[in-house]
């Protein structure tokens, strides 16, 4: 029987994410990111449509503990935010929630 992993390349809109290359480009351009951004948008891609937590994408992302409060993730989502330009409203902030990417 053979299981299938997640998928390896992330899209939504123009977005496509290469998660084994670590590599995502927008509208066809190469947009670099850091690997802490690498990672939190590949969480957002992987679960599109659900809310993100604060604190889960904290424990995900950053390995932090539940109980951490932290800003971290605000700053890093407003970077990723830039980086992808045009296509940045696929990420959604859920008011008192947390973040998610919207569903395609």
């Amino acid at each position: 029987e053979v299981s299938q992993g997640p998928p390896e390349v992330l899209t939504a809109g123009k977005i496509r994410l290469d998660v084994p290359s670590c590599q995502l480009t927008v509208a066809g351009r190469d947009v670099p990111l850091t690997a802490t951004e690498l990672r939190l948008l590949e969480r957002l891609m992987s679960q599109a449509g659900r809310v993100q937590s604060r604190s889960q994408l904290l424990a995900e992302v950053w390995g932090y503990a539940e109980d951490v409060d932290s800003r971290t993730v605000d700053t890093h989502i407003r970077r990723v935010r830039a980086k992808l330009g045009e296509e940045a409203d696929w990420i959604e902030t859920v008011v008192g929630l947390g973040y998610r990417l919207r569903p395609g």
